[in-house]
Parts: C-alpha cells; structure tokens; sequence
C-alpha cells in the first residue's frame, strides 16, 4: 500500500473575473492577493494590473494563458489568467518564496546559500513548485517545458541536496 503525503506548503489558489471587472475569489485566494493589493476582497473590482491581464486573456486565442509576476521583499506571486468563456477569466495563483542574501558581519556583498547546494535557477524554480504540492506535470505546464524534464531535473536537485523523495525535498526547503 502506498501512502499519499503532500507537503504542507500551500499549492496555490485561483479566483475569476467576470464582465463586469469584478474579482470572485475564495479566502485563499483574496489573501494572496491582499498581500500585494490592500483593499482586495470578494466582489471588489480588479486592480488595474490584473484587469489588463484579464482584458488580454479575453482578447487572445481561447485556452491561452497570459502571466504576471509580482514581487516583493522575499516573496513573487505569479498570476495566470486564461478565458474561459462568456467573458470569464480564471486567475491561477501561486506564491513563491525567494531566498533573502545573507551577509556575514562586515561583509557588504551578500552571498545566498543555496548556490552552496549547486542548484541551477531553473533547478531551484522546478524545487519550489514541486516543494509547493505541484506534479510533475503541473509543474511542466508551468514552466512550459516537458514533464519528462521535470522529472529529469527532481533526480538532479534530489542528488544535489541529497534527499530522496518530494516530502523530503519540501521540508529540506522550508528549513531554508
């Protein structure tokens, strides 16, 4: 028998906009987004960045996704938007946490300590997502690669930081 275990990372959240520029989003989502909008809640209208994310999602060819990416002090919210028909987008969610520098006393240039472990940014990216509760598959998605590489890169980043499994991956993150 083999048991299903999940990390306890949040894996995102989604909401959707409708033709009247308003966001519907459960409370996941709205404190997502309320770290990067203040006054972002249920039934308010959209920001002005997310209304022409949405706008642009209801322009193009049906099923393709437009994103944005908001940063800020130690974190990244990543937003895809895709139509979905009848004026309706829907708004995928997910938030990721970047490592802060750490400078030692006396030294003004910061070094980040996972350059220690030997990871690649777009190692480091896939570490995340999977670290997050993703598959495989949704990470590919994601990244717009195959999911073949995805899994290539799991047994990389697996040997660098000496883990063996998704569980032990997330907690070897969270301890960062």
């Amino acid at each position: 028998m083999r048991a299903q275990i999940r990390a306890s990372t949040p894996r995102g959240a989604s909401a959707y906009s409708d033709l009247t520029g308003q966001i519907k989003c459960d409370r996941q989502a709205e404190e997502l987004l309320r770290d990067f909008w203040n006054d972002i809640t249920d039934g308010a209208p959209l920001p002005p960045e997310l209304k022409g994310l949405a706008d642009g999602a209801q322009v193009g060819a049906p099923g393709v996704r437009r994103s944005l990416t908001m940063e800020r002090a130690g974190e990244r919210l990543r937003i895809e938007a895709t139509a979905v028909g009848r004026g309706r987008t829907q708004l995928h969610l997910w938030r990721e946490y970047l490592l802060q520098p750490v400078a030692s006393e006396g030294d003004p240039v910061a070094s980040l300590p996972p350059a220690a472990d030997g990871l690649t940014q777009r190692e480091r990216e896939v570490a995340l997502l999977v670290a997050d509760g993703l598959r495989s598959r949704e990470v590919a998605e994601r990244l717009g690669i195959a999911s073949q590489t995805v899994k290539s890169h799991l047994k990389t980043i697996f040997d660098k930081l000496g883990v063996r499994n998704r569980v032990e991956l997330a907690r070897r993150l969270e301890s960062h």
